[in-house]
Parts: C-alpha cells; structure tokens; sequence
C-alpha cells in the first residue's frame, strides 16, 4: 500500500466534494471580512473633515534643523482662528516627522501633510475666544 501525505489523508474521510464546499465558504467569509473592514475604513467621511497641509522644514549643514515654514493649507471655507489651528498642528507635526531618518539630508525637504479633524471640533475652533 503506498503511504499517503498528511495533507492528503484527511480528504479521504471528508470527501472531494464537501472540501471544495468549505474552501468556497472561507473565501466568501475572508472576503466578506474584508468587505466589512474597508467599509468602516470610509465612515471617517461621515463625520470628520481632512485637510492637506504643505510644510517645507531646511536643514543644515550640521545636519540639524534650521527651520519649519507652513507654505499652504488647502482650505477653502476657514476662518483665521481655523487657519491659525491648523497651521500650528501642521508645525508640530512637521517637527515630529523631522526626526525621521528620511530628513537627515542637508537642504530643502517637501512635506505633504494630511490633517483629519472631526466636524464638531473643528467648529469649536472658531469658539474657542468664547
């Protein structure tokens, strides 16, 4: 008698057909899964705002850095006390993002930064003197 696999064993008693069953019914909940979490992934939308934010940060020849510009927000309905929020978040996540080895270069580096705010609080900015 010749000496089947580990992996071939256990089809003998299963049968061909209910394996073929079970192997669909994983992909259809894998994918159902998968479904399920890309969906909550976009309810951000829902209920929050995302702003892109250019900062440039210069460093030196020391290779320390010499210093952070907030060039431009991307927000077209902003008061100044929003505007002024957002700039001084964007500031010290560039800080942030300087100590990444990426920057570590003398000169001129870009950032593109991506700010998510939820709608109430980002209203609340504007009454924030209040």
């Amino acid at each position: 008698m010749q000496r089947l696999g580990h992996s071939i064993r256990w089809i003998g008693p299963i049968g061909l057909m209910k394996l073929k069953n079970l192997i669909v019914i994983f992909i259809v909940c894998f994918c159902t899964g998968i479904h399920s979490t890309m969906a909550q992934q976009r309810d951000y939308r829902k209920d929050s705002l995302q702003f892109k934010i250019y900062t440039r940060l210069y460093v030196n020849k020391t290779l320390e850095l010499d210093s952070v510009v907030v060039k431009k927000i991307f927000c077209d309905f902003c008061s100044a006390e929003q505007r002024k929020a957002l700039e001084e978040e964007a500031y010290r996540r560039s800080l942030m993002e300087s100590r990444s080895w990426k920057y570590k270069k003398t000169g001129e580096h870009r950032l593109a930064l991506y700010i998510r705010l939820s709608k109430l609080d980002f209203k609340a900015l504007n009454n924030k003197d209040e």
